[in-house]
């Protein structure tokens, strides 16, 4: 089985040092025997990017687009540049802000797999949510929380992002055209994972939301052989990406143990010595 990571990489600061991270963990578990990382971005960003990875030249959406750039991360897989993925098996959709574990080597689901969001919080978003999935005309299975990282079959991830891209349009549009709405309510800055949802409810027939394997904490204790991919969430407590990027862990020396958080500590220390072009 050939599998691809599929990130986008914008030419931010804070995202190519997150990039460096899941370099960094990509290089150490030794999984590019089955697994190729690819990045889609502008040249800019990608001149940094190392040459083992895959690189796919992509500008930003502009327009409608202009004011909500994590679209990119998902319309990147729909573009007419995107058909090399159609060389793997299946692929991972995910952020740059993340990590891989040595337990990504034996994880191979079944089904479609996806991560937890933090997006679900109130009434107001579970309304909001079902009505734009009746103006679609899709069904919806009942599974709401959906992460950003999507994991499964080539051609269903690449269904699930065009329809994404399509209701997110709308979203914009249309559900937030006169106000970006509030957090953590029905908010614009967290609609591409509304349009995730209900495109993937509507075209998956089998979700299976594992938390525990994607988008799980990198602030956690708990074995990374048990946790094959790790998301850095919006928190101060180690591992931090926001205490990283303010260099709070610069003189700190990670323990010799298996946790989740200490790994990540250890490969962003890692990706900091190692790719400085990243660091700009």
């Amino acid at each position: 089985m050939k599998r691809a990571i599929v990130v986008y990489l914008d030419y931010t600061p804070g995202l190519l040092r997150q990039f460096a991270c899941l370099y960094a963990s990509y290089k150490y578990i030794n999984c590019s025997h089955d697994t190729d990382l690819i990045v889609f971005g502008p040249s800019k960003s990608l001149k940094l990017v190392p040459d083992d990875c895959i690189k796919v030249e992509l500008d930003p959406l502009e327009g409608i687009w202009s004011s909500y750039r994590f679209i990119n991360s998902i319309s990147c897989l729909i573009d007419e540049k995107s058909n090399i993925l159609e060389n793997y098996d299946c692929i991972l959709r995910s952020d740059v802000d993340t990590f891989l574990t040595p337990a990504w080597n034996q994880f191979y689901p079944e089904v479609y797999t996806v991560g937890k969001g933090a997006y679900f919080n109130t009434k107001e978003v579970e309304a909001g949510i079902n009505r734009v999935s009746r103006k679609f005309n899709t069904r919806h299975q009942g599974i709401y929380n959906i992460g950003s990282t999507h994991y499964g079959e080539t051609k269903i991830i690449r269904d699930v992002c065009k329809l994404t891209v399509d209701i997110n349009y709308y979203l914009i549009k249309e559900e937030f055209a006169e106000n970006d709405g509030e957090w953590p309510s029905w908010f614009k800055g967290v609609s591409s994972l509304y349009a995730s949802e209900i495109a993937a409810n509507h075209i998956v027939d089998k979700i299976e939301a594992r938390p525990d394997l994607l988008d799980y904490d990198s602030t956690s204790k708990e074995s990374i052989y048990n946790h094959p991919h790790i998301h850095c969430w919006h928190t101060d407590n180690l591992f931090s990406k926001f205490q990283y990027e303010y260099g709070t862990y610069d003189n700190l020396v990670p323990e010799d143990n298996d946790e989740v958080r200490q790994f990540c500590l250890r490969m962003a220390l890692d990706a900091k010595a190692k790719y400085p072009q990243l660091y700009i």
